[in-house]
Formats: structure tokens, C-alpha cells, sequence
């Protein structure tokens, strides 16, 4: 712990700058407040950057000066405390989580509106302090948890006992070393599974440093995901201490628990799970609840959050794609993303599937026709979206088919195969000789991952930086 940066982020009110000063001086930590940096560099107060060019202008002003200063801040261990508006720009996230541990300071917005009270500050909406205080937390709110490693509640607190417990949480201590315990009883459960050989070391490395932030992907199986690789190469790009690995598990219920008392911070959730982790999960995403899958769990301040990005994989590819009807292929989880997705770019979807009544029961749910992948033909889609395991390479009985027949495929079609292993289906390779638009489904893989990334640390990764790995 004693070569990361400690940055505390949070509403203003909540803390940081007395907080920040306390857990400095127990550390023997230099304390920056990005506050009083911003105003010793320009000699000006915040109210009178904000009165510069009015009031929109002022804080564009105010945002710019604070994204250069936190990129320019030492990596060297310091106590950093943030302004409130900090992580609502990525730059700053990718800066403050760079060899950092970040910790979200809450409170009541009672107890804000009562420390912020009197304050220079010029408001940010107009509204009354109250209404500003809870419509700029909901705004926040999401920022704030993709930002943060840990959670911590401030309310009624003085900042010299909320460092005290803070450091608790955070250096060896009955806390720590229950999280320590947890941590080693769960690695040593993984490396029991056939996770590859490369993989120990890195693992082992969490257990006696648990400030190493651990995710990991949640199924069974759950071995054959590419994500762990390509997770662990975007921590080491961004200089993030984390790691990611393999929870290959049947039982979701034991396992997320298992990763709560280890300080696991985010999952993604793949087959079978995506259904039975919703009734193991404190809020969830309103997306989710209407695709009624959860693919993506974050772990923070004892609650677990659900959110489903899977349909943003295939929601982004779609960009510039036009029609009305699409045709989803399939009535599993995919599926279910896929015609969400469709949807929302504007298609009206039609779901045809081998088994009628799962494509029916599926139909209802969404309001949507349905049928059998017979009625193919009948449809003529300007979209076809393969929600089903057709063509992919694990499955030897359908490595080589397709899941209509090619003949049925017309020039004016989009093909998007959801399968990406392989790269290049059997779908897709008649769907070009067929002289039709194809999507292949890396490309659902790659943008799910950077929006699950995202959710789970704040930063947006370049679509192109990931698909390079992959491919």
C-alpha cells in the first residue's frame, strides 16, 4: 500500500480536503487538495474563475484548469483530495487511477447541505441548496461508483476519526486482515481450477498485496473467454494495480459472496448465470431489468449493482446500419440483447427460433412477432442478428452450419453473427459470397468489453485499442 497514491473522491461536503489532511499527516503523506491547487496556480479564487465568463463559460473554464492539473499531478504516494466534479471527465479518471487506491467519501445530503452551507461556491443549477445537493448526486452517482475502489460514509464523522477508520480499511488491521484471509481462501480456490499456468503468479500477487483490486468473469463454463487477457493488458496500459481472472463456478450465490469478503470489485457474468444472479443483487440497471439479464456485477460499499452491457456490444456495431425489420436468430440471453439492441436503433425486431415456444415466451416479454426459423424467408429482413451458438467452433455439430440456410441470404441483408469464435463463421463467409453487409460478432465482444470496463473502473477505452489485441 505504501507505493499508491490515496485519492479521495466524492460530492463536495463529504470531506476530502480535512479528511485528506488527516490520513496525509498519519502517513507521512504530502496532502494535494486539487482545490487550493487550481487556486494558488491561477491567483484567483473558484468563485472568480466561475464569475470570469459567466456562468457555463466559467465552469468550462474551471473544468479545463482542473483536468491539467490533476494530469500533471506526481505518481509518487500522496494523498490527493479531488474536487466534486472531477471524475465527470475521463482524462481525470485515467489520471486519478493511475497507481492509485480511490475512495468514493459519501454522506448524508443533510449533513452536506449543513457543512456546504454559507460557502463561496456559486451554485451549478440555481436550484436551492437541498434541491441541488440530491439532483447533482443523481446525476453523479454513476461517476462516483465507476471511479471507486472503496466506499466510505462520512456522516457524522469528525475528519480525524474518519481517517483513523478509513486507514483501517486500507492498512493491516482486523479489517484487512479478514479481507486478507478471504482473498487468500478464494485465490487458493481458483488456482484449483484450470485456469492457465501464466495466470498464478499474477493471482498469488493480489493475495499479499490485496490493494491489487481483483475481477474476474463468472460462469460455467467460463475458461474459454478471451476478457482475463485483455482486462489484465488494459490495467498495465493505464497503470491501474488490478487484475482479472477466471471464477469458473456453478454456484453464483457462494461465489459472489466469496468475492464480496475478498474485495472483489466488479464481475462479468457469462452462461449460465446471467438469469440467476438477478435475485442476488441490490439495484440493477433499468436496461437490465427489461432484457432481464445481468452480465456485469459491480461490488462496492457492501451493495452489488447489475447492469447488462451486452446489448450495447451489439447496439454499437449498428451505427449506420438502417431498415425496418431485423430478424433475431435465437431466443436465449443473446438473443434478448439483441432484439433490446435492435430496437433501440430502430428496427422492428421479429424473433425466430428452432423451438417456437421459447421464441413466443421471449415475444411476449418484449411485445414483439415471433416464429420459427422456417418463416426465414417469409420475413426478408434488412437485418439478420445469429443469436444462437450455430457455427461456433466449441460446438462440433455446428462448426459447420449455418443457422439458415445461405440460399436465403439477399445482397441488401447486414449479417451480424453474434458467434466470434470463430472470427469468420460459416454464416458469415456464405453471407459474403452472398454479396451481403456482415458484422462478425468480435465486434459485439469488443464493445461490450470497453462498456463493461467502463461500468467497472470509469474509463472508456478506444474501441480500436481493444480490437487490435483481439485480432
Amino acid at each position: 500500500m505504501e507505493d499508491r497514491r490515496i485519492v479521495l473522491i466524492g460530492y463536495r461536503g463529504t470531506g476530502k480536503s480535512s479528511i485528506g489532511r488527516n490520513i496525509a499527516a498519519t502517513l507521512k503523506f504530502d496532502h494535494i487538495d486539487i482545490d487550493t491547487l487550481i487556486e494558488e496556480t491561477e491567483g484567483r479564487t473558484i468563485p472568480e474563475i466561475f464569475a470570469t465568463n459567466g456562468d457555463n463559460g466559467g465552469e468550462e473554464e474551471f473544468r479545463a484548469i482542473e483536468s491539467r492539473i490533476i494530469d500533471r499531478l506526481t505518481d509518487t504516494p500522496v494523498v490527493i483530495s479531488t474536487g466534486g466534479g472531477a471524475v465527470l471527465r475521463q482524462e481525470n479518471i485515467r489520471a486519478l487511477r493511475r497507481k492509485s487506491q480511490v475512495i468514493l467519501l459519501t454522506s448524508s445530503e443533510e449533513m452536506i447541505a449543513k457543512r456546504i452551507a454559507g460557502t463561496s461556491r456559486p451554485s451549478l443549477t440555481g436550484l436551492s441548496i437541498e434541491e441541488e445537493i440530491h439532483t447533482t448526486l443523481e446525476e453523479r452517482q454513476p461517476f462516483y461508483r465507476a471511479a471507486a475502489d472503496i466506499v466510505y460514509d462520512s456522516t457524522g464523522k469528525t475528519p480525524k476519526q474518519a481517517a483513523s477508520e478509513i486507514l483501517q480499511i486500507i492498512r493491516p488491521g482486523k479489517h484487512f486482515s479478514d479481507e486478507i484471509n478471504a482473498r487468500h481462501k478464494l485465490v487458493n480456490w481458483v488456482l484449483t481450477t484450470p485456469i492457465p499456468a501464466v495466470a498464478h503468479k499474477p493471482l498469488l500477487a493480489t493475495v499479499s498485496d490485496p490493494t491489487i483490486r481483483l475481477y474476474g468473469i463468472l460462469g460455467n463454463p467460463c475458461m474459454h473467454s478471451l476478457s482475463p487477457p485483455i482486462w489484465n493488458r488494459l490495467f498495465q496500459e493505464l497503470n491501474i494495480p488490478a487484475r482479472y481472472t477466471w471464477f469458473e463456478c456453478p454456484d453464483p450465490a457462494r461465489l459472489i459472496l466469496a468475492a464480496e469478503r475478498a474485495g472483489v470489485r466488479g464481475l462479468s457474468v457469462t452462461i449460465p448465470h446471467k438469469e440467476t444472479v438477478i435475485p442476488l443483487l441490490d439495484e440493477i440497471k433499468h436496461d437490465a431489468t427489461v432484457i432481464g439479464k445481468v452480465n456485469t456485477i459491480l461490488l462496492l460499499g457492501g451493495k452489488r449493482y447489475g447492469y447488462n452491457t451486452d446489448w450495447k456490444g451489439i447496439y454499437r456495431p449498428l451505427e449506420g446500419v438502417d431498415g425496418d425489420v431485423a430478424v433475431i436468430l435465437g431466443a436465449g440471453g443473446a438473443a434478448a440483447s439483441a432484439v433490446y439492441a435492435a430496437s433501440m436503433r430502430g428496427f422492428t425486431p421479429v424473433i425466430l427460433n428452432r423451438t417456437v415456444e421459447r421464441a413466443l415466451e421471449m415475444g411476449k416479454h418484449f411485445g414483439v412477432e415471433t416464429g420459427a426459423i422456417s418463416d426465414f424467408v417469409k420475413y426478408h429482413p434488412d437485418l439478420v442478428i445469429n443469436a444462437t451458438s450455430v457455427g461456433m467452433k466449441s460446438h462440433r455439430s455446428a462448426s459447420n452450419m449455418t443457422p439458415v440456410p445461405v440460399s436465403s441470404l439477399t445482397p441488401d441483408m447486414y449479417v451480424f453473427d453474434l458467434v466470434y469464435t470463430p472470427a469468420e463463421t460459416p454464416l458469415l463467409r456464405g453471407a459474403l459470397e452472398k454479396g451481403c453487409s456482415i458484422i462478425p460478432g468480435t465486434e459485439m465482444f469488443i464493445h461490450q468489453l470497453i462498456e463493461q470496463f467502463k461500468v467497472l473502473t470509469g474509463i472508456d477505452v478506444p474501441a480500436d485499442t481493444v480490437r487490435r489485441w483481439l485480432l
